[in-house]
């Protein structure tokens, strides 16, 4: 019997303007990264302590990371478009649409967190609830600039 090896050159593209590729890239990195602290975050909920040991390093990692990777992501993003085309007047509404809805979940959030201050939370539960509306109204700002843009498209 013999060996025959194939080569393929498969090169898939994403047919998508920037900015479509942006959100999602970014969307993914902090879902993704929100789900690492968050996983992280239900070990050290359980203690009596009003700061737990290791909650400010799994901030620092969580902070370094989602910074890290947006950078690296989003520099790729552009060196592979070549050119980033300017913003259109759909693209600024999108944005400014996907910002309201996102104002509003952190919104909530805000008052979530001083509800829970009334509710005899510890201090780093309280900043537990709004980091969790940082990165919940985040999810919504990109995943609205999505379906925004499609919309417009």
């Amino acid at each position: 019997m013999s060996q025959r090896k194939m080569s393929l050159n498969v090169q898939q593209e994403i047919h998508a303007p920037f900015r479509i590729k942006s959100a999602g890239v970014s969307l993914f990195v902090i879902f993704m990264i929100g789900m690492y602290y968050i996983a992280n975050l239900i070990n050290l909920l359980p203690s009596d302590e009003a700061v737990p040991e290791g909650a400010l390093g799994l901030m620092i990692v969580t902070a370094v990371l989602t910074i890290v990777v947006e950078v690296a992501l989003q520099t790729v993003l552009v060196i592979g478009a070549g050119r980033v085309e300017d913003r259109s007047e759909s693209d600024v509404a999108a944005e400014a649409k996907a910002s309201r809805n996102a104002s509003y979940v952190l919104t909530a959030g805000v008052f979530a967190t001083v509800a829970s201050m009334f509710a005899g939370f510890t201090q780093f539960e309280m900043a537990s609830v709004l980091i969790g509306a940082f990165l919940l109204a985040e999810v919504i700002n990109y995943a609205s600039q999505l379906i925004y843009y499609r919309k417009n498209a």
